[in-house]
């Protein structure tokens, strides 16, 4: 299955209703344009703005977002295509960001054999410690989203990195409604996925260290794959691997860990940014 191209059409979620909810609820205006339907995230900072343009498919009408751009006086705007040409970006004056916001590589899976197909995809020594810890007395939870938060609070916690408000969070399983599910296993590792357009996004996970030393993050991923498919899910997305084009090693060891699952990896052209100031 590591051959498989273009499984599903991807529409990401950045570019969905309920992502748009989302932002709305955290503090950002958002602009659309028609034709293509395009969600410009808006945030204003006094009498100025920035703006991020997130996982558009096709050319992108750079005419109609530069008037955009001038009616709110954005002073900086961040795009990150899926896919399209990027030859217009410099007539535009958009130069390629050395901090893209969101992973330039990504893996899919996917989901559409039935579930015995699916494991026989994953790698040797994935296949190996999920038959280890299914075989555990591990209790599995749906939904139990306040659990998940503790648990992701208490990994974020460990390795000194900053997760969302409690407020915030909230504001997402809300915005996302039925479009959203989390499993957690034991009081230790668990996974919080979105869902859009029959793609499983892998959206936020965490394990305390007792978790990780049991192995429990694979199988966090493998009952989230699984009730992804039951969903009705084609490809799980993982949201993010590490990418030699950008010097960010830390993504190195989860990156070997999402491989373990097989699939294919995705590509995309990167963060591209311009600076309207002054106006």
């Amino acid at each position: 299955m590591e051959n498989i191209k273009n499984v599903e059409i991807i529409e990401d979620l950045r570019q969905s209703e309920e992502y748009a909810q989302y932002m709305r609820h955290i503090g950002w205006k958002v602009l659309n344009i028609p034709n293509p339907k395009i969600q410009l995230f808006l945030r204003k900072i006094g009498p100025v703005g920035i703006v991020k343009i997130q996982r558009t498919r096709g050319e992108l009408p750079l005419d109609e977002i530069e008037k955009k751009l001038k009616e709110n006086h954005v002073m900086m705007c961040k795009l990150e295509i899926e896919s399209g040409s990027v030859e217009k970006f410099n007539k535009f004056g958009y130069r390629l960001s050395s901090w893209p916001l969101l992973g330039t590589k990504t893996l899919r899976v996917d989901l559409k054999p039935n579930e015995d197909e699916i494991f026989k995809s994953f790698k040797k020594d994935c296949r190996y410690v999920l038959r280890k810890v299914i075989s555990g007395n591990f209790e599995v939870q749906k939904n139990n989203f306040e659990l998940f938060y503790e648990i992701w609070m208490r990994s974020a916690k460990r390795k000194g990195l900053w997760i969302p408000s409690h407020t915030e969070y909230l504001h997402l399983i809300e915005s996302f409604d039925k479009n959203i599910f989390c499993i957690t296993i034991g009081n230790e590792a668990g996974a919080l996925v979105l869902l859009n357009k029959k793609t499983a996004f892998y959206y936020y996970a965490g394990a305390t260290e007792s978790g990780n030393k049991s192995d429990l993050p694979y199988r966090v991923v493998w009952e989230c794959m699984k009730e992804a498919k039951k969903k009705g899910c084609g490809v799980w997305d993982f949201e993010g691997i590490f990418d030699s084009r950008w010097s960010n090693n830390g993504w190195r060891g989860f990156s070997h860990f999402k491989k373990s699952f097989g699939g294919w990896e995705t590509e995309f052209p990167g963060s591209y940014e311009k600076w309207r100031w002054p106006f």
